[in-house]
């Protein structure tokens, strides 16, 4: 059984909708005027009204505004009664939110065909905005989680920074999780490793196919394993894992005890790039010439280190490529080009700073397409 609302300042139009919706089973409640119809609605919580337009105090209009305004989400249908026939009044009805409208006199077949339409209609949108508040809620929770269980994969990825090397990075995940891991640690010999990797896809499954390389990584490099069988070890773990499609891509720095040698492995990621500050220059760029982990098997796999000629000052960058594939539009990317331009155009030690800065610009409101991650070592004094 609904509750129905009439409004009407004329007493004998109230009492003959009375009769004809109680005798339909409704529950009914009477107004005589639009500021007694949204006393009403406030107190008595009507399940639709049934409003005439002329009347004193507060005339049907903006009585129908005011109901839906503080009806908020919740759907009231209104249907108007009235003896007006002129189009731009009728017009004004709809303009003020009635749901619908019927001219008097009228068939009391159709009102009530009418009203239970709506009554279906109202039951619907119900049902719809409890499994939208049901959703959001579900993704209120889910949000949650992914949050918490971020920041405990997070703890788990991460170190103290390593002492004497002069490291900067920047990690921007698309998603909660990060696709993309910056590792960095010491051998027994004094030596320094840095890796950084850039898993397929991004978000949870990109995150948790790349989490197995950390503890291989810490544990062979602080074993003292030369670095090809770092690299050969991570990719047979790889392999042994991961699904045929999916992969991860690295580019690992080892700096010798003395911090004279410098030697780049690169496994498809962008070029390592090695920049001298004092002539505004990049110097070398070490590309990709080695697969990315986990897609060949360990008899055709290439673990090839190159060593780099580097002097105190100079800067190492590594990047995934979520930062030159930044986009402006559907398919503008901000490209290697921008990328190195933003380098040489740099202050020092604002390496990161400037290329984030340009990007940022460059992009303007697009939101990010992938993971994003900058990382700057500089060549210091033994």
């Amino acid at each position: 059984m609904s509750k129905v609302l009439i409004v009407d300042d004329d007493s004998i139009n109230r009492m003959i909708l009375e009769g004809m919706l109680i005798k339909e089973g409704h529950e009914v409640l009477q107004a005589e005027n639009g500021q007694q119809a949204i006393d009403s609605f406030l107190n008595d919580k009507p399940d639709m009204i049934l409003m005439d337009i002329m009347m004193p105090v507060m005339n049907g209009y903006e009585a129908t505004r005011k109901v839906k305004e503080l009806a908020g989400d919740e759907f009231i249908p209104i249907i108007v009664l009235t003896a007006m026939t002129d189009e731009s009044e009728l017009v004004k009805c709809v303009d003020s939110g009635a749901d619908d409208f019927l001219t008097k006199p009228f068939s009391h077949a159709i009102l009530t065909a009418k009203i239970y339409a709506l009554m279906r209609m109202k039951g619907l949108y119900h049902t719809i905005s409890q499994q939208r508040d049901q959703i959001e809620s579900n993704r209120t929770i889910l949000h949650e989680e992914q949050e918490q269980a971020a920041r405990i994969y997070k703890r788990m990825t991460t170190r103290d920074e390593v002492e004497g090397l002069a490291v900067r990075f920047h990690m921007s995940p698309m998603s909660i999780f990060n696709g993309d891991m910056l590792l960095k640690t010491k051998a027994p010999d004094g030596s320094s490793c840095i890796f950084l990797t850039d898993a397929t896809g991004h978000g949870l499954p990109a995150a948790l196919g790349a989490f197995p390389v950390r503890d291989v990584f810490y544990t062979m490099v602080e074993k003292g394993c030369s670095p090809k069988e770092t690299v050969e070890e991570l990719n047979r773990k790889m392999v042994e894992i991961l699904p045929t499609e999916f992969f991860l891509c690295g580019t690992m720095l080892m700096i010798s005890a003395d911090k004279k040698t410098y030697h780049v492995w690169n496994g498809g990621m962008p070029d390592v790039v090695i920049y001298r500050p004092s002539t505004h220059q990049i110097i070398e760029k070490v590309n990709s010439s080695n697969l990315p982990l986990g897609i060949a098997s360990a008899d055709s796999f290439s673990a090839e280190f190159k060593e780099v000629d580097v002097e105190v000052g100079d800067t190492i960058v590594m990047y995934s490529d979520g930062a030159t594939e930044a986009q402006r539009g559907e398919s503008e990317y901000f490209g290697e080009e921008r990328f190195f331009n933003a380098i040489v155009s740099s202050s020092e030690y604002q390496i990161i700073d400037t290329v984030l800065k340009t990007i940022n610009e460059y992009c303007g409101d697009n939101s990010q397409t992938d993971d994003v991650s900058l990382v700057e070592y500089t060549v210091t004094e033994s």
